[in-house]
């Protein structure tokens, strides 16, 4: 014997009583398993990566403003304002030499420079050490230190310095 289908989707939409379940929770019966503890916050340990938590920040603000200016446009900036007047090549390539300024640099050497207000070399850039690495033929390369982070090399052209 078939049964209408009317009959069968009442009776699942009626539920549990039809289907012999017992101490089925009646709909306000749901609100009550939550219990009132759920608006309570959750205490997180520091060592739990919290993306909403505010950093504090110590340090100064021409500190902030030394280490956030430490970009390769920085360093494009700043070489671009020195200019390279001048490529020595060698028969061995660790062996060339740049003229940047009127500073010549070999491969392994901090770019500094004389300071106008002191008898002490500068940076380059300010919260970073610029250590030449290469001069080829094209660009030159440099290992990039700022202060408290780990090097990294950058490369650039050197038709971008150029001023013969």
């Amino acid at each position: 014997m078939k049964t209408p289908l009317p009959i069968l989707i009442a009776a699942l939409a009626l539920g549990a009583p039809f289907l012999g379940a017992k101490d089925a929770p009646v709909d306000g019966d749901h609100f009550d398993l939550v219990g009132p503890d759920y608006k309570k916050p959750q205490q997180l340990s520091d060592a739990f990566f919290n993306p909403f938590k505010i950093q504090a920040s110590t340090e100064s603000a021409s500190q902030r403003k030394d280490g956030a200016a430490v970009t390769n446009e920085a360093i494009t900036d700043a070489v671009g304002h020195r200019g390279v007047s001048g490529v020595l090549y060698a028969p061995q390539g660790d062996r060339n030499r740049v003229i940047i300024g009127d500073q010549v640099f070999g491969v392994g050497d901090e770019l500094t420079f004389p300071s106008a207000t002191s008898d002490t070399l500068a940076p380059l850039v300010p919260g970073a050490s610029v250590v030449l690495r290469a001069v080829a033929k094209g660009s030159l390369s440099f290992d990039v230190t700022p202060d408290g982070e780990p090097p990294r090399r950058v490369s650039f052209p050197l038709k971008a310095f150029w001023r013969p």
